[in-house]
């Protein structure tokens, strides 16, 4: 009402108040989020299309020689097998130190595969004994802890 002339003044826009938005979502959008992750977890684990490797599937000294190994460590093992590079019980860790090494250098680095994959004269590594196989564990490392370098094993022109 206007206290003048004691008529009906006309509302102004119906401008509502500002909703308070809090941090954490309402109840009901949290369980409607965590459904959609699990239903994405359970969809991705079940396009793998199998299981994760075991220790059955590493070589007997391998599992003799590292009775815990991981998933991680047992899908390193195998790639580095498909790639050339024999790993045995004397050298897994070694190996596996080789190939997570790679791994944290091309995540926190801030290289390319090409550049780590270098003899002491900076110069790439040859394709043949020991370096060879540098390269094939590092590509082996490459494919089981951090499979979003993939992309980058190319750069070790493997024979």
């Amino acid at each position: 009402m206007d206290p003048l002339t004691r008529a009906d003044a006309p509302r102004p826009y119906a401008v509502g108040w500002p909703r308070r938005r809090t941090s954490a979502p309402a109840p009901r959008t949290s369980a409607i989020v965590g459904l959609a992750t699990a239903v994405l977890v359970v969809t991705s684990l079940a396009a793998c299309g199998g299981s994760d490797p075991t220790i059955a599937d590493v070589p007997s000294d391998v599992a003799s020689a590292r009775p815990s190994i991981t998933a991680e460590e047992a899908q390193f093992v195998i790639a580095a097998e498909k790639l050339g590079a024999a790993v045995t019980g004397a050298s897994v860790a070694d190996d596996i130190e080789t190939g997570t090494t790679t791994c944290w250098a091309l995540r926190n680095g801030g290289v390319q595969l090409r550049e780590i994959a270098v003899d002491d004269d900076s110069k790439p590594l040859g394709s043949t004994g020991e370096a060879l196989r540098t390269k094939q564990l590092m590509a082996a490392g490459v494919q089981a802890f951090c499979p979003d370098y993939d992309d980058q094993v190319d750069q070790l022109k493997l024979p």
